[in-house]
């Protein structure tokens, strides 16, 4: 049976990929720190304070240093870059932390003269803390040979470089990370024993090159921006989708609301409409004349030069802006090119030819009805003498 899409979920975020490093390739030394050091200082003082111990420059050395909250010292550990691969420190590049195991256990309560033994197949490592707060590393190599009476021996010998311990306890497991929170801490846990590491702490741990780790933790700040840039995208995609479910849902109950208010209403507009007709109609009535002279005046057939009478014209005050006219030519030929004629004058907006027939058989005369219809307003009355 394959396994729940939905265990994905139930397990959490995923725990933070951290590389830890074999104890024996590094050395440590705590170092006293000048009272009142703020802790963006401490840093500057770690770094004099290796280049004055430490065989190599520090540009061929990996380190790192752990200091707790108002200590005066701070443990501080190196080790000399060539006894690191190329390929080992390219698996570093997507790594959130890269230290020693030793390292990982320094977040960790720890009650003065306790020393913790931490095994791993290369080494023993003895994590002591003094009277005064202090953390002190020891760590014996191991053969890969070694049996447990080499283990044993390497157990007591740790016990007795360390001095003053009251209480030894044996991690029954390495150290490994446990999955992200969101309080600002990078969590260990060896066994019964939990390690927590504020995120401030446990990046001055890291070994790696700071130049380079510097840039590489500014790209992954500028990739956790636009991940949460892109998720809040996500999220106004998501709200939009529901208000345009909820707009969808509700359309039909609006749409229902809105013809009943439209059905109600609309008796009373129709009446409002039809009086404001009849109020207009009455006005033209009342008030516009017919303009019959002024509309033959415009379509005369003499300005046209053409040979067609007009024999009768009508107009009708239903339709004011309309001149029915009778007219007859002995050149049917004419006809078509006055009414184009007719056409094309700005203040016509069309012009139509009916019952166009001969006078009389044999006759020469044709005879036609020429309805013409003037843009409104176009006809204006003639100005008084």
């Amino acid at each position: 049976m394959s396994a729940s899409p939905l265990n994905f979920l139930r397990a959490g975020p995923p725990s933070p990929k951290v590389i830890l490093l074999p104890d024996a390739l590094f050395f440590s030394r705590n170092i006293p720190l000048i009272a009142g050091t703020a802790a963006a200082e401490v840093a500057a003082q770690v770094e004099l304070a290796l280049e004055s111990i430490a065989p190599f420059p520090l540009a061929q050395l990996y380190y790192g240093f752990y200091h707790a909250p108002g200590s005066a010292h701070a443990l501080v550990f190196a080790s000399y870059r060539r006894r690191f691969t190329s390929e080992q420190t390219a698996a570093w590049a997507d790594a959130e932390l890269v230290l020693p195991s030793f390292a990982a256990l320094l977040g960790g309560e720890r009650a003065p003269g306790s020393t913790f033994i931490l095994a791993r197949p290369e080494s023993l490592t003895a994590l002591h803390t003094a009277a005064d707060g202090s953390a002190q590393i020891c760590t014996e190599p191991l053969l890969p040979e070694a049996d447990d009476g080499d283990r044993a021996r390497a157990r007591e010998n740790l016990i007795r470089l360390t001095g003053g311990s009251t209480r030894v306890i044996d991690l029954i497991a390495e150290p490994a990370a446990e999955p992200a929170t969101n309080d600002g801490t990078i969590v260990f846990r060896a066994g019964n024993f939990v390690s927590r590491l504020p995120t401030g702490t446990a990046a001055a741990l890291d070994v790696r090159d700071k130049t380079a780790l510097t840039a590489l933790r500014r790209a992954g700040a500028r990739d956790v921006l636009f991940w949460r840039v892109a998720l809040g995208c996500v999220a106004a995609l998501v709200l939009l989708a529901i208000g345009e479910v909820a707009l969808i849902g509700g359309r039909s109950f609006w749409q229902k609301s809105r013809m009943a208010l439209f059905n109600a209403q609309k008796p009373t507009v129709d009446k409002i409409i039809a009086a404001k007709a009849r109020t207009t109609r009455i006005e033209d009535l009342s008030t516009k004349k017919l303009l019959p002279l002024e509309m033959i005046s415009l379509i005369e057939p003499r300005q046209f030069k053409s040979g067609i009478m007009f024999t009768r014209a009508v107009a009708d005050a239903k339709d004011r802006d309309r001149l029915t006219v009778e007219a007859k030519t002995e050149n049917a030929g004419e006809i078509n090119p006055f009414v184009t004629a007719i056409k094309a004058l700005p203040q016509v907006a069309n012009a139509e030819i009916s019952r166009q027939q001969a006078a009389q058989p044999g006759s020469t005369t044709t005879t036609f009805t020429l309805s013409v219809t003037f843009q409104p307003g176009a006809v204006q009355p003639a100005p008084k003498s």
